[in-house]
Formats: C-alpha cells, structure tokens, sequence
C-alpha cells in the first residue's frame, strides 16, 4: 500500500512537471514570457542500519516525487523589431508598470490613494494608443511612470500615464498631467513636461521602470503569466518588503520603442523534457497497474 502510495503521489508530480513544460511551450510565442521550471523534492526516505566505524550506514532513497515550487527564469528574451511606436521592450533589468483604469484622471494624472487601485508590472510591452492618446496594454490598463531614482518613492507625481507624442505631436491641452512618450523613453527624467508642455513639477529624477530586486517573489495576475502582483496592496500605499522595489535608471535598463522582447523559453530544451516526463509518467503508469495486479493475486489466493 506504501508503495502504491508513492507511486501515486510521483505521478501527481510528473503530472505537474507535464503542466509546467507544456506551459513553456505555449508561451514561446507570447511576448516576453518567462519560462518556468518546477522543483521536485524528495518524500520519505528508509535507513535500514546506521553506519559505525567500520561500516556506511544502509539507507533508500526516496521512492517517489513531490512537487516543491516553481521557479521562474527571468533571463533577458531577444529583441525583436516591430513597426509600431508604441510597442516598446525593456533590455536590462526593470519592468513597466501598469495601472487599472480607475486610477488615472481625465489629464493623466493620478486621482491619488482609491480602494479600487492596483498597480502591477509586466516586461511585455506591446501597447497600443487609445482614445485619449494614453498608451495602454491589452487589458485596457494605463502604462504609468516608475518611482523616484533616488528614493524609489512611488508618489502621486510620479504616477502618470503616457502620452503618445510620437504619432500625435500636437499639443493636447486636455492632458496637462500626462508624460510624453519621448520623455519615457529616457527612462530617467528630470523636470518632464506634460503632453501639453507645462511643466509637471518633477523636481527629483524619475524613472519610467520598475525595478524588482527579489524576482521570484513575484505572482502572476488575473491577466496571465506575463503581468505580475509585486505586493502592491490596495488603498494603502505600501509594497511587500519581501519583494524589494526601486527605480530603474539609465544604468539597469534600456527602454526601446519599434521593439518587443521575445519570449526566452527554448523549445530545445522543453520538447526533450517532455518527452522525458511523458516516459516516466508512462512508467510509473506500469508500476502501479503491476502493483495492483499483484495484489489482485495475493487476494485471490487468500479466497
């Protein structure tokens, strides 16, 4: 029954190694999706005979797998060109923050501290320009300023949406709050003007990125494996000091615009591993069903 136990509880864990590779492999064509890899643990192990001065002791290994976490692989995906000033990729270190749409004001600017806001980050950049001429991703969220470079305070100066001045070049006197999209691209900014060209106020240096200094503490969203939670709670502005945030400057990161970042899972590496968990699953499939088998027998006998 132990043994049937383990062998069961392997195949959940092949199962979800299964979900993890298959997930890769779909998100090869995804923009700038990380790929993931699942750490297996082992379960219960057997000493039969603790070692002396003479002799090692006698132990088994674990009989079967457990499934322990994932980890995600946040390596720089290439940089592909695109035709389109509004789709940008970062190259370096820092993510675009988005916004939900009820926190950003008719001039581009922050309503301030709201129940309703959440903010997250995302390294996909393919935006498009919506009816105010803001950029926004798929979701109809807002891409925002960063924190303070200096300070990594996310302020209501800071917390503003970005004004396609690129493919419209005309004064917008509506969004006397919004940062132009040529003065997001430099990623770190002092004294930006607005979309209509007053000054914001932006004294100290702001960032247009986010910077995560405790990567694999972030979690995916509601909107898929590419935008990610950073510990941002809603109605008080305070982040998860597990995560550790700060302001992408010049120095960490690139931000490019007619460009996207591809997507950094291999398929060399993802369509061997599934094969390889398909075989073992397969196996361990065998096991059990002989495992069965054999006790169908001892039953037998007994009746």
């Amino acid at each position: 029954m132990a043994n049937e136990i383990s062998t069961v509880q392997s195949l959940k864990a092949v199962d979800a190694w299964i979900d993890v590779i298959n997930a890769n492999i779909n998100g090869g064509v995804r923009t700038a999706f990380k790929s993931s890899r699942l750490k297996f643990a082992g379960s219960n192990i057997n000493i039969g005979r603790a070692g002396n001065a003479t002799s090692l002791p006698l132990q088994f290994p674990e009989t079967g797998l457990i499934t322990a976490n994932t980890v995600i692989d946040f390596s720089q995906g290439a940089i592909t060109s695109s035709t389109e000033n509004t789709h940008l990729a970062v190259q370096g270190n820092g993510f675009f923050m988005v916004v939900s749409p009820n926190e950003i004001n008719p001039a581009g600017g922050s309503i301030g501290v709201s129940l309703q806001t959440e903010f997250f980050c995302t390294r996909d950049g393919e935006f498009h320009t919506n009816a105010q001429g803001l950029l926004v991703n798929a979701n109809g969220w807002y891409l925002v300023c960063g924190p303070d470079a200096t300070t990594g305070v996310f302020g209501t100066a800071n917390r503003r949406a970005v004004y396609n001045n690129v493919d419209n070049p005309a004064t917008n006197a509506t969004l006397t709050a919004a940062c132009k999209l040529t003065d997001f691209l430099a990623n770190n900014f002092v004294g930006a003007v607005s979309a209509s060209g007053a000054a914001l106020g932006v004294t100290a240096a702001t960032c247009s990125l986010l910077k995560i200094k405790n990567l694999q503490q972030l979690k995916y969203t509601k909107f898929g494996s590419t935008v990610y939670d950073f510990g941002y709670v809603s109605g008080v502005r305070f982040f998860d000091p597990n995560v550790g945030i700060a302001g992408s400057t010049t120095a960490d990161a690139t931000i490019l615009n007619k460009s996207l970042e591809a997507s950094n899972a291999s398929m060399t590496q993802s369509v061997p591993e599934l094969s390889l968990a398909q075989k073992l699953f397969s196996a361990l499939t065998k096991v059990l069903q002989i495992s069965q088998t054999n006790t169908d027998a001892v039953l037998n006998l007994i009746r």
